[in-house]
């Protein structure tokens, strides 16, 4: 079996449209004339439902050998766990291995005569939700489960509409096409109607979410995760769209900036207002667990670092189009977060 590295922990979804047009574009720039615009074609693309739990992996290699993963843990084990899903997983190793095997049939009627590289692990990612994992949406409703949300075979990611309806759910185990497929199209020379689109879309699975209504749950999802057609397994690619309560609002900071201290504060602490979301803030807090870190005053710390990188991560785009100073905007995140967190304390100790 091969060494763990970060390579096998699930790509963060950080990309807007921007800048996945972006970096279409710069692929196919010419060499020899690096100047010239670069006009692309529209592209569809293929949605499923963002689930609000926490990430998961299952990696199962050619010796039946299982690893659990979560975003920030390569192995996951019963006494450094995540939300229960290593203490709930190892007790169904036989559900694992027919998942595996399905899928790697599944794979060989979509390429006959092609070879499935054994010595590459099977990669299936999921999101772990249900009750106590996450609040207000619909999905805390349901009792503790996985839903299988991407599939890695052959060192690649496969096409989630190709591989529907394998699941387990005698095991607990689900696939995320019960919330169905969304088709849209990008279209990289109009990106504010491509925005307009998915939006409309994002908002109705805010409102109502699909995955959940399946089960007989009516309650508020999150948004969508979006994936190049043509370009599927090119995971940097892909980027999400967030409805409801998950989408951050302000007013976009103005495109020609005031040179002085207080202007540049103001649109520092504008969208650190609207990124610094009570959900960032509940992922940064769940980080903490994740990784075993103190849930307290001993755990600011990492806990600050957390919020400030997924945000200048996540919000790289924005920041750099929009001139936001980097180190003001720092500070004025932590002027949000670290307040949060000690009142998020204090009602833990309570």
């Amino acid at each position: 079996m091969e060494t763990l590295t970060e390579t096998t922990l699930y790509p963060k979804i950080t990309n807007h449209i921007k800048e996945v047009v972006k970096a279409l574009k710069w692929s196919h720039r010419d060499p020899s004339n690096p100047e010239k615009e670069v006009i692309l074609p529209s592209i569809p693309i293929v949605g499923t439902v963002k689930l609000h739990g926490t990430h998961v992996d299952i990696l199962v290699y050619q010796d039946n050998t299982i690893v659990l993963q979560s975003r920030n843990n390569a192995n996951l084990m019963t006494t450094a766990d995540n939300q229960g899903f290593a203490n709930a997983m190892t007790k169904k190793r036989g559900a694992i291995l027919s998942l595996r095997n399905r899928y790697h049939a599944r794979w060989r009627e979509l390429h006959p005569g092609e070879p499935i590289d054994m010595s590459v692990p099977i990669t299936i990612a999921g999101e772990w939700i249900g009750e106590k994992i996450q609040k207000g949406v619909a999905l805390v409703r349901l009792s503790k489960r996985l839903v299988i949300i991407s599939v890695k075979i052959n060192g690649k990611w496969v096409p989630d509409a190709d591989y529907p309806n394998i699941e387990e759910p005698k095991e607990g185990i689900y696939n995320i096409s019960r919330g169905g497929f969304y088709y849209s199209t990008l279209y990289p020379q109009d990106q504010q109607c491509t925005n307009d689109n998915l939006e409309k879309l994002a908002e109705r699975v805010a409102a109502q979410c699909p995955f959940a209504e399946s089960f007989g749950v009516i309650g508020e999802g999150e948004g969508l995760v979006w994936k190049l057609v043509p370009h599927i397994d090119q995971s940097e690619l892909w980027f999400k769209t967030k409805g409801g309560k998950f989408k951050p609002t302000f007013t976009s900071a103005p495109k020609k900036l005031s040179a002085d201290d207080a202007g540049k504060r103001q649109a520092a602490a504008t969208v650190a207002k609207a990124w610094c979301s009570e959900q960032r803030m509940e992922q940064g807090w769940d980080y903490l667990r994740e990784q075993s870190i103190p849930q307290n005053l001993k755990g600011i710390g990492a806990f600050l670092k957390w919020v400030q990188q997924d945000i200048l991560l996540e919000e790289v785009g924005y920041i750099e189009e929009h001139m936001i100073h980097e180190q003001m905007l720092r500070m004025e995140i932590i002027a949000i977060a670290k307040p949060w967190f000690q009142e998020r304390y204090k009602k833990e100790d309570e």
